[in-house]
């Protein structure tokens, strides 16, 4: 495999070193636009594309959750994600975004001996939500910009279901 790519590189550097000469009857139209891509600009601005805004590693910084008692107001909770009662000592969880459609969900949770251990959970991601392998559903996407993450995602606790928010800081 190796050697193929190195013959091709040595062919496409060879073909990048050729040239016309200005007699040439047809002439060729340049650009300095650059090719849109997720790591460039989108043509005509200076934002970049959105899906690239995800792609690095988020820590989960907070977890919030509301819920209703019959009779009562909705309560909402929210936590910093490392609190106790959410990682029981553990480390806080970590998504790693790919390009492409690649994602990772790094937890550090108690095993059955009671120590911290990491598992790595692979996935699946787009701009509008992040699919968890063994999860039934996938974590809706519901802000991102160059600083934080926020996913949803419905939770199961004691019989009740809840949505749940996790907001994520880029490391």
């Amino acid at each position: 495999m190796k050697k193929i790519f190195f013959v091709a590189a040595f062919a496409f550097a060879g073909l990048t070193m050729v040239s016309c000469s200005s007699d040439d009857s047809s002439p060729v139209a340049t650009t300095d636009t650059p090719t849109p891509g997720t790591d460039t600009p989108n043509p005509g601005t200076d934002t970049p594309d959105p899906v690239s805004l995800m792609v690095g590693t988020w820590k989960a910084t907070t977890l919030s959750y509301s819920f209703t008692i019959p009779g009562q107001e909705e309560q909402t909770h929210e936590f910093p994600f490392d609190h106790a009662s959410i990682k029981g000592g553990c480390a806080t969880d970590y998504l790693t975004v790919q390009e492409g459609t690649v994602v990772n969900l790094k937890q550090n949770n108690k095993n059955e001996e009671g120590n911290c251990v990491d598992v790595n959970i692979a996935g699946t991601w787009t701009e509008n939500a992040v699919s968890i392998t063994g999860e039934a559903e996938p974590r809706e996407v519901i802000s991102f910009n160059q600083t934080e993450l926020v996913l949803k995602y419905e939770m199961t606790f004691n019989g009740r279901s809840t949505d749940v928010t996790v907001k994520y800081t880029r490391q």
